[in-house]
């Protein structure tokens, strides 16, 4: 039997959240004026009443310390000082264990293999259509005005001449900054990114911003666009599968290292929304590997679990409807902030072979 952590998850009743978070240690709860039960902070060894847990989200938040979000498997993770990703089964154990819950389906559904090439995967879902949105363009012509011209500050990182020019890398000389246009998946021009190159807008946190040029900013709603998608999208349908990275040049990158079989998409940040998910469903894929910047230097740390949490929370997205995999990097071969393809395609297929699957678990024991 496989438990289905969602399913779970989204069934709980307030009394089953009151009992969880009762036997994690927190005093009875009060409420606040909506009736949302308000917990004692055991997310970081707290005693005051600022765990707010919210029946339409299915989130905690915590006010004090923490001052974050969690679902409930995070939540027991952070409790019992349990290690992500090898330990997040036994979370969803524990919340079946004292609930009772046993929502899930035959293990006969689920194949395991370690290899890239060679999965399986046994559709039990409907897929997503392609979401139709409206978004705003822009004129082609703006992108005239800057030197085609590929800087060697990114030339020096590894990515070639010819990659830039596809992909439109160009250079505004004003500006001092790599231009980087944003487009749709049809090739429309939705926005354009520039990469500052002056280290006064790097420590300001102006490191990637739209562009406005003649009191025009070339901005977009980045969340309903994927860096890369107009090329990549004939490789991702064909191969299906696809990587999703956090930046701009890991797709560059990924274009020199895989060439006609690139199947790298960025997200323009950290962030994963909902739409984009859907996107990439609605082109068939079977396998997803999450990619995100490596944020903790110790894989044991808080910091570690933190980016863990996050990975998971993308990666269930994802799971009702393909295999999911997150890239974790616990044998050190990232530097802090990198990206997984910021050390080589090789260091990037190590890290794709030895991933971590996001999904159903096995009943086991806490």
């Amino acid at each position: 039997m496989k438990l289905d952590k969602e399913l779970i998850k989204n069934s709980l009743t307030v009394d089953e959240i009151n009992k969880i978070l009762l036997d994690l240690g927190s005093e009875e709860p009060k409420k606040d004026k909506e009736g949302n039960p308000i917990f004692t902070t055991v997310c970081h060894g707290g005693n005051s009443h600022k765990l707010y847990y919210y029946q339409d989200s299915k989130q905690f938040h915590c006010y004090s310390g923490c001052q974050e979000s969690v679902d409930v498997y995070s939540l027991i993770a952070k409790v019992k000082k349990l290690t992500f990703p090898e330990d997040f089964p036994k979370t969803v154990q524990y919340v079946a264990n004292l609930t009772g819950k046993r929502f899930g389906y035959s293990a006969a559904n689920t194949i395991q293999s370690n290899k890239i090439d060679d999965w399986d995967w046994l559709s039990k879902f409907q897929r997503k259509d392609k979401p139709k949105v409206e978004l705003n363009t822009y004129d082609d012509k703006v992108l005239e005005m800057f030197l085609k011209y590929p800087h060697e500050e990114w030339l020096d990182d590894g990515i070639s001449a010819e990659t830039m020019k596809k992909y439109e890398i160009s250079y505004h000389v004003t500006q001092n900054k790599i231009v980087i246009p944003q487009r749709s998946i049809t090739n429309e021009l939705l926005g354009v990114r520039g990469r500052a190159l002056n280290q006064e807008d790097v420590e300001t946190g102006k490191k990637y911003m739209p562009l406005t040029i003649e009191g025009k900013t070339y901005s977009t709603m980045s969340f309903y666009s994927l860096y890369g998608l107009n090329h990549t999208q004939h490789a991702i349908k064909r191969i299906k599968k696809v990587i999703i990275f956090e930046d701009e040049k890991s797709v560059l990158k990924c274009e020199d290292y895989f060439g006609e079989d690139n199947f790298a998409v960025a997200t323009y940040g950290s962030n994963l929304s909902d739409y984009q998910v859907n996107l990439l469903l609605s082109l068939g894929i079977e396998e997803v590997f999450i990619a995100r910047d490596k944020e903790y230097e110790d894989p044991e740390s808080e910091e570690a679990y933190r980016y863990s949490d996050k990975l998971l929370r993308q990666a269930m997205k994802f799971t009702p409807f393909v295999r999911t995999y997150i890239l974790f990097d616990k044998w050190d071969l990232l530097g802090y902030k990198c990206s997984p393809a910021d050390r080589g395609k090789e260091v990037l297929l190590e890290l794709m072979k030895n991933k971590y699957e996001v999904t159903t678990v096995e009943e086991e024991c806490i």
